[in-house]
């Protein structure tokens, strides 16, 4: 029946059903890059805090190094750069964060074309057919019945339902994956501020820093020195 329905519907069933078949591939590929970079976010970040504390700046793990999520590819760079000037750091950070977004956002425009573009199609089949059947209306004269009136009308309308179906899992993949994404770039802004707030709690402590050591205390002048025991 599908399938005579689809004959049925007219020539703009084709490229709807183009449409169908490139937004199920760009889908499901986009479904298999995020689960390959999939991570365990409170976890991940215990990880990354204990190695910041523990290991000399500019270490950058192996388990760090293969996790394919955007958090950790924005933490492996922090780490890289660590040891470095914050305003180069920050240029590093900006720079891998677009490449990682472009990476993350990839192809969604594809779909996002489709699910504007297939209803169109639809609609321009419908209208097609409905001019096809008012003109063999007219051509029929006055010997018009009921059933070809409908069956015209009915096989018209085919092309707007394809559209419909092709577009509606459209809109909701783009929906998806946009959050996703803004999810994402949210978490990636919160490593970074954390690992900020540590470089700077480290360097006012003493504990980290360039070299590992506490800046010098700058003595105050009128203050009087401390007396050197006698011995």
């Amino acid at each position: 029946m599908i399938q005579e329905w689809f004959l049925k519907g007219g020539f703009m069933m084709w490229p709807i059903l183009l449409c169908s078949v490139v937004g199920i591939a760009v889908i499901a590929d986009r479904i298999f890059a995020h689960s390959r970079s999939f991570v365990a976010y409170d976890r991940f970040l215990t990880r990354v805090k204990a190695l910041y504390r523990d290991e000399p700046l500019g270490t950058v793990p192996d388990w760090l190094r293969r996790l394919r999520a955007p958090e950790a590819r924005i933490a492996a760079v922090y780490l890289h750069y660590a040891p470095v000037d914050a305003e180069l750091r920050n240029e590093a950070l900006r720079r891998e964060g677009d490449r990682i977004l472009a990476d993350w956002n990839r192809h969604l425009k594809i779909i996002f074309s489709i699910a504007q573009v297939a209803p169109l199609m639809g609609l321009l089949g419908t209208v097609f057919g409905l001019v096809v059947a008012f003109y063999n209306i007219e051509t029929l004269g006055g010997r018009v019945r009921p059933d070809d009136l409908a069956g015209g009308i009915w096989e018209a309308l085919l092309t707007t339902v394809a559209g419909l179906i092709v577009a509606i899992p459209a809109v909701l993949a783009y929906q998806y994956f946009q959050s996703t994404g803004e999810r994402k770039a949210r978490r990636m802004k919160e490593v970074i501020s954390i690992l900020d707030e540590m470089t700077l709690a480290g360097i006012v402590t003493g504990e980290r820093g360039r070299g590992d050591s506490p800046p010098p205390v700058r003595e105050v002048s009128g203050a009087p020195k401390p007396e050197k025991p006698r011995g």
